[in-house]
């Protein structure tokens, strides 16, 4: 079993991510202040903080919750 709680998340990561959440230029600022990489908890936090949560981003990608 994978540990994701060691993943680390780049601001490339991020970059590419912007696309599918549809955020605002405030939102997408606020997610690109952080100092990364960041952990997996503190990306899904941020992520949370604009209104996209896991099955949201997931389903935006393609894919199924």
């Amino acid at each position: 079993m994978f540990d994701l709680s060691r993943q680390q998340i780049t601001r490339q990561h991020v970059e590419e991510l912007l696309p599918l959440m549809r955020l605002g230029p405030a939102e997408e600022a606020r997610l690109l202040a952080l100092h990364y990489p960041v952990d997996l908890d503190t990306a899904a936090a941020a992520f949370e903080s604009v209104g996209i949560n896991l099955d949201l981003l997931t389903d935006r990608m393609g894919g199924s919750p």
